[in-house]
């Protein structure tokens, strides 16, 4: 049985990979805003509760679960917790809040979580990382989102370097129907921003986006199943390429 750490646990992928992992047996801890209902009551399940947008509560709720975390001895880390703020929205119309919440979410507080859970006695020996190619391929209206995965990138690139015999597996999720991707598509800006106006309709057609329960079967296949064999540490590689070269 495996002990796994998962942020951002209350929906979509986070979700998804906790009750994977729970079917198999495995122990998770979660950490999220919102308990998820449907593993809620699981013997194998602890939540964690915390918010990512305030650094300052997210470092208080470790120092006090600071015990837990350490006797979990974690296999893997599941850095999943993600936001999209107020997207798409032109980056000069963007308020600074917005970017400062969403840098936090999806970037800063990975630092927090990995400065500690990386210094226990026992060390885990893969971090998964929920990238996005928006972190490189710049799309008008995603001024937030786009400077947080650009800034995980570099964060989970240097702490490969930093910490070589921990694994980070940097995968970029694609096109997966969750809450995140729904506020983007649906946002009502999207008509003012015809890159985002073909994304939301190639998003109705039939397979293009993939469910969180298939994304996770995914991820468990690259990294759990195959040991993240065709991936280089601390490098970015969308799923999807991934899975074309099976």
């Amino acid at each position: 049985m495996a002990s796994v750490f998962i942020s951002g646990v209350s929906d979509g992928i986070g979700l998804a990979l906790a009750t994977l992992h729970l079917q198999k047996g495995d122990s998770v801890i979660g950490m999220a805003r919102h308990c998820p209902e449907q593993i809620a009551g699981h013997d194998n399940f602890v939540l964690i509760q915390a918010d990512f947008g305030c650094l300052t509560q997210l470092s208080e709720v470790i120092d006090t679960n600071f015990a837990a975390l350490e006797n979990a001895e974690f296999d893997t880390l599941y850095l999943n917790a993600g936001a999209t703020g107020n997207s798409p929205e032109y980056a000069g119309n963007t308020s600074l809040n917005d970017v400062v919440t969403v840098m936090n979410i999806n970037a800063i507080a990975n630092k927090l979580l990995l400065d500690v859970l990386l210094n226990m006695k026992h060390k885990p020996a893969l971090v998964v990382v929920s990238a996005s190619i928006a972190g490189r391929r710049y799309r008008a209206g995603m001024l937030a989102y786009s400077m947080s995965k650009a800034a995980l990138e570099a964060l989970s690139g240097v702490y490969a370097q930093e910490y070589p015999d921990v694994f980070f597996a940097v995968l970029g999720m694609c096109n997966v129907d969750t809450r995140l991707s729904h506020n983007i598509v649906n946002h009502p800006n999207v008509s003012l921003f015809p890159d985002h106006v073909r994304l939301k309709q190639r998003f109705q057609i039939p397979g293009y986006v993939v469910s969180a329960e298939m994304r996770a079967e995914d991820i468990y296949k690259i990294v759990q199943e195959q040991n993240c064999k065709h991936l280089k540490n601390g490098e970015f590689i969308e799923v999807r390429t991934l899975l074309n070269s099976f």
